[in-house]
């Protein structure tokens, strides 16, 4: 085991769940939180935490210490205040010894930096990813180490669901997994809220996609998508309830409006992506798009059902709605949006025709 780690990436719930399991291991393992502490790096002077990562744990082998959100430089004292360029100098020195540090750590301490969106401009950052990219011998010396907590693949989403519909003594196969991730998105923080609903509603029987379809608001994106994809199929009242079903989840009608417009600009590039490379993979299509891959796949997906040329005059007519309530030919308002809702049923009823 290392004493050096920095947890970072975009999927803050695996992360979490990792600080979790480390904690409550540690807890375990030494019986309590005496050796235990957790840190604000943003708000700790480099010496105060040099100073913690230096102290010897206490009837124990090991001092688990997190700090959460990475130390840029140090916090300027009251009395250079008025002389920036010292003050300046004083940061940058205190921050290259905490830099030069964490090649001194001792063995007894085991420190985790958290940090889910670091600027990997910094000096810290750029330390702590070399430390844990040198080669080590099996004798010791300190050992670095960088985990990345990135959102989930389709296939590895889906999985994620079933074993975590398991930890609430559930059962969800695959197929409904699927049903459930495209309702709710990727977001595995509400996946894991609507988990435990379904696996209280389910009482121990597998949650099927009626279950889940009784239980679950579907999200904006979620429903924005089905919506166009209502419209890919000329199925004019399955996309007005999707746009109702928003209204009714609390949305605001400009919102759903300007989601609509964002997924059909994403079927507009898709499908000019697909025309000049028609053996692309989700995956290609995401890189050279800069998309998300859970985006790509079913955007991908969806534009089969779409030709360019209805594609362009569905957008210019979006852009059309667009202008008349930026020209207040659509009146809206936060209490009164009738006319908007009019408008792009109008616009559905015409697509679909």
């Amino acid at each position: 085991m290392g004493n050096l780690y920095l947890f970072t990436g975009e999927e803050t719930f695996l992360l979490s769940q990792q600080i979790r399991a480390w904690k409550e291991g540690f807890r375990k393992r030494f019986e309590g939180d005496l050796n235990l502490a957790v840190l604000d790096g943003s708000q700790e002077d480099e010496a105060s935490l040099i100073s913690q990562m230096e102290t010897m744990p206490f009837l124990a082998d090991k001092r688990l210490i997190f700090i959460e959100n990475l130390p840029e430089a140090a916090k300027a004292s009251a009395k250079d205040a008025d002389d920036k360029d010292e003050d300046e100098e004083k940061k940058a020195d205190a921050n290259q010894k905490l830099i030069d540090y964490l090649e001194k750590i001792p063995e007894t301490s085991v420190v985790i930096f958290v940090q889910p969106k670091p600027d990997k401009r910094k000096r810290l950052y750029k330390k702590i990813v070399h430390l844990s990219t040198v080669a080590r011998d099996d004798k010791g010396g300190m050992v670095a180490e960088v985990k990345e907590f990135n959102p989930l693949k389709p296939a590895a989403l889906s999985q994620w669901i079933q074993q975590q519909a398991a930890a609430y003594k559930a059962v969800i196969d695959p197929r409904s997994s699927e049903h459930l991730a495209g309702l709710v998105g990727e977001s595995l923080w509400r996946l894991d809220q609507e988990l435990h609903k379904l696996a209280a509603y389910t009482e121990g029987k597998p949650i099927t996609p009626d279950d889940i379809d009784k239980l679950v608001i579907p999200s904006l994106e979620a429903n924005v998508f089905h919506l166009t994809d209502a419209l890919g199929a000329k199925d004019a009242r399955k996309a007005i309830q999707c746009l109702h079903q928003s209204v009714a989840a609390g949305e605001n009608l400009r919102q759903v409006f300007y989601m609509v417009v964002r997924q059909f600009r994403l079927l507009l590039l898709v499908c000019a992506y697909l025309s000049n490379y028609p053996n692309a993979t989700a995956q290609s299509l995401a890189t050279s798009l800069k998309m998300h891959p859970f985006v790509a796949r079913n955007t991908m997906g969806q534009a089969k059902r779409f030709k360019m040329a209805e594609l362009k005059e569905a957008y210019r007519k979006l852009l059309d709605l667009d202008l008349a309530m930026k020209t207040s030919k659509i009146q809206t308002t936060t209490d009164n949006q009738d006319e908007l809702a009019m408008a792009i049923e109008q616009f559905i009823l015409e697509f679909c025709r």
